[in-house]
């Protein structure tokens, strides 16, 4: 008689019953959730009156809030360029502004930006975002200087793909501002703008730039003038030969020395005139530091509405409710250990 072997028990975990265990694991916790919010249903309802009188009088208090105590501020924003600007030193100046909208009499505020007290009283706050991120203009660099060091063989392509790869406007910096009178956005503006084009640091380098600007600009005056006489000489001597008609060499004679191309001449001049217009594009748009976009006056406020203080007062209320109530149940189940004996 052949002995039947006991069954081995197997190392392997059996999927099916894991997927079980998971499911009345979800199940569980579905049902967790469920039976929480039919209790707490439960202990509003029961508790009913108490709640209306508690929601009732956050209501209230939410009302008188928004009606006595708050204060509507409306925001607008402004966009500034500067070559010289960066995060570190936005970040310092905003800060600055910000500790002096602190203060209960606004004269630090006042004098910093140089605008009247009352301008001053009206000002809440005040925010910068750079348009471009620091990360983002770290990661540009790096990737220039690699393709520098990849294909430095081939400057023209590195030059054309690095020109493509630089993103516009990254010396930009959006700032925003909260006020309590609308109206003063424009007379803010101009202070704004002064406070930073007067900053020694910025200050400076707009000048020497602006003065590097002309000196570039006389210099390549002076050049075109000589280019412009040697344009005529040259025209001078063309009319000559065509009137004396020789044959043999075409090079035309410029005291004692020979010119192969005279059409360099031309598109030197060009060349020079198109760098001279550029300078009195920068010198008139003044680009290193330049208003892009001003404030603008909104009428609609961007402090929270009368609906919304009183949706969160209703919230605050219900919460609170609850909180009580629970602390009340907790503190009848210390004084049940106290009755107990011992």
């Amino acid at each position: 008689m052949s002995e039947i072997k006991p069954a081995q028990p197997s190392d392997e975990i059996d999927i099916t019953q894991l997927f079980r265990w998971i499911g009345r694991g979800f199940k569980n916790f579905g049902l967790g959730i469920i039976m929480a919010i039919a209790g707490l249903r439960n202990l509003f309802f029961t508790n009913r009156a108490f709640f209306s009188v508690i929601i009732l009088a956050g209501l209230v208090v939410g009302g008188s809030y928004y009606q006595f105590l708050s204060r509507k501020f409306y925001k607008s924003s402004m966009i500034i360029s500067c070559d010289y600007l960066n995060n570190r030193i936005m970040e310092n100046a905003i800060e600055k502004l910000n500790l002096l909208c602190l203060e209960q009499d606004r004269d630090g505020l006042a004098g910093e930006l140089k605008i009247d007290i009352d301008v001053a009283k009206n000002i809440r706050k005040f925010y910068f975002k750079p348009f471009v991120s620091e990360k983002d203009l770290v990661e540009i660099e790096v990737l220039k200087e690699q393709l520098n060091n990849v294909a430095a063989e081939k400057k023209d392509l590195v030059d054309k793909v690095i020109s493509k790869v630089d993103v516009e406007n990254k010396h930009a910096f959006q700032i925003e501002v909260l006020i309590y009178n609308p109206d003063i956005v424009k007379n803010l503006e101009i202070a704004i703008v002064d406070y930073f084009a007067s900053n020694a640091y910025i200050k400076g380098r707009i000048e020497i730039n602006k003065q590097n600007l002309q000196a570039r600009k006389s210099k390549l005056t002076k050049e075109s003038n000589k280019l412009d006489s040697l344009k005529q000489i040259l025209y001078q001597n063309l009319q000559s030969m065509a009137r004396q008609n020789r044959e043999g060499s075409n090079n035309v004679i410029l005291s004692d020395k020979y010119l192969t191309d005279p059409m360099e001449i031309y598109t030197e001049d060009l060349d020079l005139n198109n760098e001279l217009l550029e300078i009195d594009k920068k010198l008139y748009l003044q680009p290193d530091f330049e208003l892009v976009d001003g404030f603008t006056t909104f009428k609609e406020p961007e402090s929270a509405s009368l609906l919304k203080i009183l949706g969160i007062s209703f919230l605050i209320s219900l919460v609170l409710g609850y909180v009580i109530i629970g602390l009340w149940r907790f503190d009848q189940y210390l004084a049940s250990f106290a009755k107990k004996p011992n």
